[in-house]
């Protein structure tokens, strides 16, 4: 069997892109869920993670209303954090009942973990391990350790820029500011090691089959109206006094992450009492399953070895 399964699927009365890869038959399910929020990510999966779906069937989820699911939100559309849980929970019930399996191996990026730390604790029967890269903790300290660490290594005017930010990003400029903090992360090279922008990654949507530039144009709207719905609930997310999971979790941070700190995750993770497993990516930043992707594939394949084990 080879399975190469592009498909809109109805989730929650939403019609959302889902791509399946499967070089053999029943082979475990890997489920990606995707950051941003908004920031569809299929070509980049497709580009440096397509070796996976020799050792697992291959789950990406393009989210509603983000990528190849983009639709325009509503003026006055409600569109919570809980809905993307419901959305992924029935993803992952249609998966088990038509692979007859009966978890999966869930991995979040981002925004993605966002999701699907809340997964696990709300549905961890589903779930056989929880990945997670560069793991989402506290919204405001993971802010404010931002803006300090763009403040402090930007030239004076650019810093002077910056001082002006509310750190809270609660006012009517929360969404212009982040632009600005966030593409000065990325000139520090806080976001995609040892690169001062991400052209590097928008040049694979634009070379991608599997993206047309329809398909570009509305992954860059669902970046934008995503984070306008979500970011005031963003950033309330405080994961510090959730210390223990009925599901094994592996933490996946950059060393060089200064986008979502990985020094505050890794504070985090400590105080996890329950099963547990820590990689650090030397080489990498906010991305490192796209800054280090063999490094990455070959985690991921070794953890069906000592499954087996």
């Amino acid at each position: 069997m080879n399975l190469n399964e592009n498909r809109r699927l109805v989730i929650n009365g939403i019609f959302q892109h889902v791509t399946i890869m499967a070089e053999e038959k029943d082979l475990p399910l890997l489920v990606f869920v995707h950051g941003g929020p908004g920031d569809g990510a299929l070509p980049l999966i497709l580009r440096y993670q397509s070796e996976l779906a020799r050792h697992f069937t291959l789950v990406i989820w393009e989210q509603r209303g983000a990528g190849k699911s983009f639709y325009e939100f509503g003026v006055h559309e409600k569109v919570e954090i809980a809905d993307y849980i419901g959305d992924l929970h029935e993803l992952i019930e249609y998966l088990l009942k038509r692979f007859k399996q009966k978890k999966v191996y869930l991995w979040g990026h981002d925004f993605g973990t966002i999701i699907g730390l809340r997964y696990i604790m709300e549905y961890p029967d589903t779930v056989k391990m929880y990945i997670a890269c560069s793991q989402v903790v506290n919204m405001e300290k993971a802010m404010r350790l931002r803006l300090r660490y763009a403040i402090e290594n930007s030239p004076r005017m650019v810093a002077n820029k910056l001082l002006k930010i509310d750190p809270t990003f609660s006012g009517d400029h929360a969404i212009k500011d982040l632009a600005l903090l966030d593409k000065q992360i990325t000139r520090l090279k806080g976001n995609l090691y040892d690169q001062k922008s991400t052209v590097s990654l928008q040049h694979i949507y634009l070379r991608c089959p599997a993206y047309t530039m329809f398909d570009y144009q509305r992954y860059r709207k669902g970046i934008a109206q995503s984070i306008e719905k979500l970011w005031p609930e963003i950033m309330t997310v405080n994961f510090e006094s959730i210390t223990h999971f009925a599901v094994p979790v592996l933490f996946v941070e950059g060393r060089n992450d200064k986008r979502l700190s990985s020094a505050l995750a890794k504070t985090y993770f400590d105080k996890i009492t329950s099963e547990k497993q820590w990689v650090w990516f030397e080489q990498s930043s906010h991305y490192p399953q796209w800054c280090e992707p063999q490094a990455f594939n070959t985690l991921m394949i070794d953890l069906l070895s000592q499954e087996r084990k």
